[in-house]
């Protein structure tokens, strides 16, 4: 069964997306939820600080972006209920009872076969990991830039991570320029204009926009 892509072409969208994803989610079963841990973790592997995908709770950020059986899959990642839950049922044969190199071999067959469905998941993946607070964590302790990552800077910003600016080095920085209002044609030389007229000989002119007629009554 394919994923129904309800898009993007001659669709017209009156609404935005549900910010946060929908409220309430999907409710997957243990088989389907065993499944997308089982991608996810071997998408995104944990080790060297950072927890397994399965243990931050990857599934419940599915929950909130497969788009819920009562509407309409019209926003990315385009992930509609029923096909989706369909997707994960046929996977569950092919994936489960394999040791972690057979799931990698599953999973690349999959990215070969059906590369849009698998990268709208692989997305997910990415963008729900990316999101939970205990790997934002691990990158700022085991990542040297990134020690004052957030997940948002909003509302405060970087302010307490930068550098302040370097206000004695500021006060040396000399220069002169001229401001735009203070901008003024120059006349070229006569050789300087001689010149370009050479060179630009044989060049086609570009074509120069017409202005635009200048409306009745104005």
């Amino acid at each position: 069964m394919e994923i129904l892509i309800a898009t993007q072409l001659g669709a017209t969208q009156v609404s935005k997306p549900p910010l946060g994803g929908w409220g309430r989610g999907v409710q997957f079963t243990d088989e389907q939820a065993a499944v997308l841990d089982a991608v996810a973790d071997e998408i995104i592997p944990g080790g060297d600080g950072f927890p397994a995908p399965s243990s931050v709770n990857i599934v419940g950020f599915f929950a909130r972006y497969v788009t819920p059986a009562s509407e309409e899959a019209k926003w990315y990642p385009f992930l509609p209920e029923i096909e989706f839950k369909a997707r994960l049922g046929k996977l569950a044969g092919k994936l489960m009872a394999r040791d972690p190199l057979g799931r990698v071999e599953v999973l690349r067959r999959l990215e070969a076969d059906d590369a849009e469905f698998f990268t709208r998941v692989r997305d997910v993946v990415y963008y729900g990991y990316y999101s939970r607070p205990e790997v934002i964590r691990a990158i700022n302790i085991h990542l040297e830039a990134g020690k004052d990552y957030r997940y948002s800077p909003q509302p405060f910003g970087y302010s307490d991570s930068m550098a302040d600016w370097d206000e004695a080095l500021l006060s040396r920085v000399t220069g002169t320029y001229i401001r735009t209002q203070d901008v003024r044609p120059v006349d070229l030389p006569d050789d300087l204009a001689a010149r370009r007229a050479v060179k630009r000989s044989g060049v086609p002119d570009l074509p120069t926009a017409q202005p635009a007629p200048t409306p009745s009554g104005a």
